[in-house]
């Protein structure tokens, strides 16, 4: 039988994606590298909900500039 998690304090993923605002995949990907702490119960993956509700994705010096973004001197 598999262990059981308090629905008090876990979510599932997609729940836990909605809560921060960013996507199933993207969230699925933090908690499996232990940005945002989770579990993983019978291959399903569950989210602490206090981490995913404080999580706050910083648009800002991640990823590809925006096209409309202005370019910083010197670049």
């Amino acid at each position: 039988m598999p262990p059981k998690i308090d629905p008090s304090l876990y979510v599932r993923i997609g729940t836990a994606a909605k809560l921060a605002g960013v996507s199933r995949l993207w969230m699925r990907k933090q908690v499996e590298s232990g940005a945002i702490a989770g579990v993983e119960i019978d291959g399903q993956w569950f989210a602490l909900r206090s981490s995913a509700a404080a999580f706050k994705r910083d648009p800002v010096g991640r990823g590809r500039p925006r096209a409309d973004a202005p370019k910083k001197a010197g670049k």
